[in-house]
C-alpha cells in the first residue's frame, strides 16, 4: 500500500485499522487454540464414559448369563416332549428323569396342538417346567440339587348361576349377543335342541329362549360359561324345555320336564349352522336339467369342505360315486331306515361300506359333485323305502329316565323348571343353600 507523506489522518486511520486486524486474528486463534483443548477433553471424557458404559454392559451381560431364562412354546402338530427338548438343545435325559417321576409322565406325555409350555433354562439347561393342565390346575416342575420336583398348583374356579333371555330378530347368535351371552353358549343352546329344531330352517323373528347356566370365573375375572343346567325354546310358538340331569353310572343329558330324553335316534339337520337352499318337493325343476324332477331330499348349502355328520348311528351301505349325486354315501339305520348324502368333495378318511358310524360322527364333507351348480349338502332320509321330508319327518326319542330315578330326577328338576317359569336363578340357589344347610346339620348330629 502506498501512503503519502503528510497525510497523518491517514497513516492513523491505516494503522488502527491494521491494529483492529491484528487483534481479531488474535483473538480467533486464541479461540481455536482453546477449543482445541476442549474438543480433546471432551473426547477424552467421552472415552473414559463409553468404556465404563461397555465395562458395565459386559458385567450385566456376564451376570445375566448366570441367570435362567423362560421360553414359551406354543406346541405344535405332531410335537412331542423329546421333540421339543431336541428343539431347544436340552438334554434328552433330563426329559427320561421328568418322565420316571411318579404321576408325572400322563402329565406330559400328551401334548395338544396350541397349548402353550414355559421352559426354564439356565445355561443350555433345563431348570424348571411349567404346563396347565387344566383351567384350575397348573403343574410346575423345578430342579433341585436330588434332581426334579413337581407340585400342582390349585387355583379354584368360581362358578356362579344365573338366568338370562333373549328374542329373536335376525339370528340366535345376535339375540344372545345383545343379551350379553356368548356366541358358545348359543351354540349350545341350539346343540341340546338339535334333534327337535332345524335352526338353519325353522328359526323365525320373535322366537324366544331363557336359559339358566353357569358362568365360570377365577380370581373375580370371568373365563367362560359352565354348564346348561335348564333352557326353554319358543320356536313359532311350540315350547321346548330341557333340564341337564346325570342318571347313576352315565354322562349327563338333557330331559324334558316329564322325564324323556330329548336326545333322538336323528339328527334334525346333518351339519352345522347354514342356509337351506332347496326344500323337499316333489314338483321341483332340477336347475340342471331344466325338467320337473322330484326334489326328495333338502339341499343345505354351505362351503366346500364343511364336515358332514351321520344323522343317526348305523352302518354304511354305499360309499362312493353314483350318477347325479356324485360322491355319495348311503347309510343303514335300526327300523328300515336310510339316509342319504350326496355331492360330497371327498369322504372322511378310513371310512369303509359296512363299517359302523356313530350319530354325529363326521363322514363326509360338502362339495359340488355329481349334477351341482353350487356348493352344499343334498339329504335325504327314507323309511321302508319311502322318502320323507327331513324337517318335517317324527324322530323316535331316545332312552327316557329309568322309573328307579324319576323321584330323584323330579327333585333335581323341579327348582330348575322354576327359574324358567321366574326367569330367575333364585329357585335352584334356594334350593342349593337348603341341601348344604341339610347336609351341614347332618354331619353336626353324626359328630
Amino acid at each position: 500500500m502506498t501512503l503519502e507523506i503528510g497525510s497523518g489522518n491517514k497513516l492513523l486511520n491505516f494503522l488502527k485499522a491494521r491494529w483492529l486486524q491484528c487483534t481479531v486474528v488474535a483473538v480467533l486463534a486464541i479461540t481455536w487454540w482453546r477449543g482445541e483443548l476442549w474438543v480433546e477433553d471432551a473426547r477424552r471424557a467421552d472415552e473414559a464414559t463409553v468404556q465404563a458404559s461397555v465395562l458395565e454392559s459386559a458385567r450385566a451381560a456376564a451376570e445375566a448369563a448366570l441367570l435362567p431364562v423362560t421360553v414359551d412354546v406354543i406346541v405344535g402338530a405332531n410335537d412331542t416332549l423329546e421333540r421339543i427338548f431336541r428343539k431347544l438343545s436340552l438334554s434328552v435325559t433330563d426329559l427320561a428323569t421328568l418322565r420316571s417321576l411318579p404321576d408325572l409322565r400322563a402329565s406330559l406325555d400328551r401334548l395338544y396342538p396350541g397349548e402353550l409350555l414355559k421352559f426354564r433354562v439356565q445355561d443350555s439347561k433345563l431348570v424348571g417346567l411349567e404346563r396347565q393342565l387344566s383351567p384350575s390346575e397348573t403343574l410346575k416342575v423345578s430342579r433341585d440339587p436330588n434332581g426334579f420336583a413337581s407340585e400342582l398348583i390349585i387355583n379354584p374356579l368360581e362358578r356362579e348361576v344365573v338366568t338370562g333371555e333373549a328374542t329373536i330378530r335376525y339370528s340366535l347368535f345376535q339375540a344372545a349377543s345383545d343379551a350379553g351371552m356368548s356366541d358358545a353358549l348359543a351354540m349350545r343352546i341350539a346343540d341340546i335342541f338339535r334333534w327337535d329344531i332345524d335352526f338353519v330352517l325353522d328359526i323365525q323373528p320373535g322366537d324366544r329362549f331363557r336359559v339358566t347356566y353357569e358362568q365360570i370365573s377365577q380370581d373375580g375375572e370371568p373365563i367362560g360359561d359352565g354348564d346348561v343346567l335348564a333352557v326353554e325354546f319358543i320356536n313359532q310358538g311350540q315350547v321346548y324345555r330341557a333340564v341337564r340331569f346325570a342318571p347313576d353310572g352315565q354322562s349327563a343329558s338333557y330331559y324334558t320336564p316329564d322325564g324323556k330324553s330329548l336326545r333322538k335316534a336323528f339328527l334334525r339337520a346333518p351339519l352345522e349352522f347354514t342356509r337351506v337352499s332347496s326344500r323337499f318337493n316333489p314338483y321341483r325343476r332340477h336347475p340342471v336339467l331344466n325338467r320337473i324332477r322330484a326334489h326328495r331330499g333338502t339341499d343345505y348349502a354351505a362351503p366346500i369342505g364343511t364336515p358332514v355328520k351321520a344323522a343317526g348311528a348305523g352302518r354304511v351301505r354305499f360309499i362312493g360315486n353314483k350318477g347325479g349325486y356324485g360322491k355319495v354315501i348311503e347309510i343303514e339305520h335300526a327300523n328300515e331306515i336310510r339316509t342319504v348324502y350326496g355331492h360330497l368333495s371327498r369322504f372322511a378318511r378310513g371310512l369303509r361300506q359296512g363299517e359302523r358310524v356313530d350319530q354325529g360322527e363326521v363322514v363326509g364333507f360338502v362339495g359340488m359333485t355329481g349334477l351341482a351348480t353350487g356348493p352344499h349338502l343334498h339329504y335325504e332320509y327314507l323309511a321302508r323305502g319311502v322318502h320323507k321330508d327331513p324337517q318335517k319327518v317324527s324322530l323316535p326319542n331316545d332312552q327316557p329316565i329309568p322309573a328307579s330315578r324319576m323321584a330323584a330326577f323330579r327333585e333335581h328338576a323341579a327348582p330348575l323348571v322354576a327359574t324358567l317359569d321366574q326367569g330367575s336363578p333364585a329357585p335352584y340357589l334356594a334350593r342349593q343353600a337348603q341341601g348344604a344347610g341339610n347336609s351341614a346339620a347332618s354331619g353336626s348330629a353324626g359328630r
